[in-house]
């Protein structure tokens, strides 16, 4: 199943290969998350949707794997271009083979980054991101779904970013609440 993910997700690399677009892997000891994000202007070719995006991750854990998808606007604050902060939609879904149950949430996504020039290092940037799913936008056997991340991550060379980061992501199920994910990883990103 793992292998089939991965073909699918370098297939898929068209689709993120442009510009105001990445592709991405990030890893723990005990996770892999391949993910992606793409401007709408890069699929509609209208400059209009510049700030509009389109993302996707999958993450393979222990007892379960996750998918999500989701639609979110993303800009900054007029004279602040360091600044950018970000609003949508996710669709999450989950299933544990402990549990036996189909875990689908659209959680509500806000986010922000800050970009950071350090002097002779290289361009760095700090990133918040939260998502919550209560009770009505979850469905199936998911009662809520909440997920946070902070992230860090430095442009290396051109294209390519190296990140670190902590995330948090609970999965509660109507018979059982379950901590998904609660750890450190690090990955890169291709940034197009």
């Amino acid at each position: 199943m793992l292998k089939k993910i991965v073909v699918l997700s370098l297939l898929s690399l068209p689709l993120w290969s442009a510009e105001r677009a990445s592709f991405g892997l990030n890893i723990n000891s005990d996770d892999l998350e391949l993910e992606g994000r793409s401007s709408l202007a890069n699929q509609t070719h209208s400059l209009e949707y510049r700030n509009f995006y389109i993302d996707g991750n999958f993450i393979k854990g222990k007892d379960d794997n996750l998918y999500g998808a989701g639609f979110y606007v993303e800009n900054s604050p007029q004279g602040y271009s360091n600044l950018t902060f970000g609003v949508g939609l996710r669709a999450v879904v989950s299933s544990n083979d402990k549990l036996d149950d189909t875990f689908i949430a659209v959680p509500i996504q806000v986010d922000a980054k800050a970009r950071m020039y350090l002097g002779n290092l290289p361009k760095s940037a700090l990133g918040f991101k939260f998502a919550y799913a209560p009770s009505p936008l979850a469905f199936s056997d998911a009662d809520s779904y909440f997920e946070y991340r902070i992230e860090v991550d430095m442009q290396v060379i051109p294209n390519i970013d190296v990140y670190f980061g902590y995330r948090n992501i609970d999965t509660d199920y109507k018979s059982k609440d379950v901590t998904f994910n609660a750890s450190g990883y690090a990955g890169f990103k291709f940034l197009f």
